[in-house]
């Protein structure tokens, strides 16, 4: 997972040239948030909605994958919005992996805040594995910058903050809800029959999870401020401590992409389900893990095959992935509806 992450680099910022009313929905902006804990900053991008205005823009377009388009510094929509802090990757993941995701979640009237984790071209795999605790310290430090600077909060409901998160963002998420993991439990991820993704990327680099530093992976990251949790496809999910996912207060919506057979064991989200009290849980069988992903342009599975990547590309067949996302955009922004405060 975390070599095949870095294939997503390839990712810009670029000028459009597009009709207007097609990005006329959704703003964006950039912003950039320091952490102390990184001992620098970190850039977020805010999607939210928009009226006409800003300068057209395709984020996060590349040889493999489409970009998305939204209008740079529009005027914001007028209204009150949810707020929705959203991470989305592994180890190693690309800055412009979620979107998607965020571009229809601010299409639908809530504003994202999106992580853009390191560049991995510069993270080693020892750096990577500090990923776990620093993305949810990330998701606190953005939340509070957002509150502290009036013209960012201008139109965000503070009582309606949610979380979203996909792969190790999955882990952030529950860990912002109040979840802790577990240290025995996490290092035998890669013990045999363990069920981590990166296994061979940490033996590669010899990398011990009996060894990582217990205080840093064990401490709380609950934040009180968030009201709301979507947590997707989650890695570590089974390594979380059973008497703190049984004291999650908010709702939580657990989703894992493809059917039982073909969600990968690190991945599986189900027994999370009597684990968190009130917890819902979805399966969307018409996908699959790489279904997170970006829509591919019709070069990128022949691109993959040429590197001898992993089928990022890849989707049920007779499925659609530009449909899978509406589809599943709609579950959550429905999900973040009856969940948070009204």
């Amino acid at each position: 997972m975390i070599h095949l992450l870095i294939l997503l680099l390839a990712a810009w910022l670029l000028a459009a040239d597009m009709p207007a009313h097609e990005a006329n929905a959704v703003g964006l902006s950039f912003l950039s948030v320091p952490v102390a804990e990184r001992h620098g900053i970190m850039d977020i991008t805010l999607w939210y909605p928009a009226t006409k205005g800003g300068t057209p823009v395709l984020v996060g377009d590349s040889p493999l994958f489409k970009g998305e388009i939204a209008r740079q510094d529009a005027p914001k929509a007028a209204g009150s919005h949810p707020l929705i802090l959203l991470s989305h990757g592994g180890l190693k993941s690309g800055p412009f992996i979620g979107a998607w995701m965020a571009s229809r979640l601010a299409s639908k009237g809530f504003v994202v805040a999106m992580m853009r984790q390191p560049d991995p071209h510069t993270m080693t795999s020892q750096e990577s594995i500090r990923e776990i605790w620093l993305r949810p310290a990330d998701l606190s430090a953005a939340l509070t910058a957002i509150e502290r600077d009036d013209t960012l909060s201008g139109g965000i409901d503070r009582n309606r903050i949610g979380v979203l998160g996909f792969l190790v963002g999955g882990t952030s998420a529950l860990s912002i809800a109040g979840g802790n993991l577990d240290p025995e439990s996490f290092a035998r991820s890669c013990d045999p029959g363990g069920t981590g993704i990166d296994c061979v990327e940490f033996a590669t680099a010899g990398i011990d999870l009996h060894s990582v530093d217990r205080q840093k992976l064990t401490r709380s990251h609950l934040d009180p401020r968030v009201k709301a949790a979507v947590v997707i496809d989650p890695e570590f999910g089974a390594s979380f401590t059973p008497e703190s996912l049984a004291q999650i207060s908010i709702p939580v919506r657990l989703i894992n992409l493809g059917t039982p057979k073909t969600v990968w064991p690190g991945l599986r989200a189900s027994d999370l389900k009597s684990a968190i009290s009130g917890a819902r849980y979805d399966l969307i069988v018409n996908a699959l893990q790489y279904s997170a992903f970006s829509e591919c342009k019709p070069a990128g599975a022949s691109i993959l095959r040429e590197e001898g990547e992993e089928p990022l590309c890849q989707d049920p067949e007779g499925t659609n992935r530009a449909a899978i996302h509406d589809s599943l955009a709609e579950m959550v922004a429905a999900a973040f509806r009856s969940d948070l405060p009204q």
